[in-house]
């Protein structure tokens, strides 16, 4: 069942790759994550992970403010459309959460999933934390945005709830740093986001 939700919405990204990329690159990386970005000092990080990079919008702006990206994307012929759009600058990696079968024993400094949570099950939401635990350096920051609103385009979502998340990360030594909610930049009224920053304490 897992499996066929994880590739319901896959399919979905896949056969809308064009409307998608235009939608995501209609609006800029500032104005997304604009909330936690006045938090943090990207000058002091040098390695990122975008989880979900989508049309490589926001994995080219990190690399453009002097991180080094590795970007991870399920929908193939969205990535496709990604690495035309960030040329050499961006590592880009096939690849899907809880799994992550491509990343081994590196690490990163900064890792973002953004507006990928709401399509993993509760289950997979577990494993997913555990899995990125192991993937966050010291003193790195992981930045997870939640998606609440239902789908009406056929794309499945389950419950996010930012308090387990937090009791789930602390389990795994991950500290909540930053939290914040927002409107949706697409101006949706039924979608609105929530934001959850954590760090690893060396």
């Amino acid at each position: 069942m897992e499996n066929l939700t994880k590739n319901q919405n896959i399919s979905f990204y896949e056969e809308n790759t064009v409307t998608l990329f235009e939608q995501y690159q209609s609006l800029s990386f500032e104005s997304v994550h604009q909330s936690w970005l006045s938090k943090l000092t990207l000058s002091h990080y040098q390695s990122a992970l975008d989880i979900g990079a989508g049309s490589g919008r926001d994995a080219i702006a990190l690399s453009d403010k002097g991180l080094c990206v590795t970007a991870i994307e399920p929908a193939k012929s969205l990535m496709g459309k990604g690495v035309k759009l960030t040329g050499g600058k961006v590592r880009w990696k096939s690849d899907i959460l809880p799994e992550l079968s491509t990343l081994s024993s590196e690490t990163f400094d900064l890792i973002l999933i953004s507006a990928v949570w709401m399509h993993l099950t509760i289950e997979q939401q577990s494993q997913s934390l555990k899995r990125i635990s192991c993937l966050l350096s010291d003193n790195g920051v992981l930045i997870i945005s939640l998606r609440h609103g239902d789908f009406k385009d056929g794309r499945k979502a389950f419950d996010v709830n930012a308090t387990r998340i937090i009791n789930e990360a602390n389990t795994h030594g991950l500290t909540l740093l930053h939290t914040d909610n927002d409107t949706d930049q697409l101006n949706r009224p039924d979608v609105c986001w929530e934001t959850v920053v954590f760090t690893r304490k060396s």
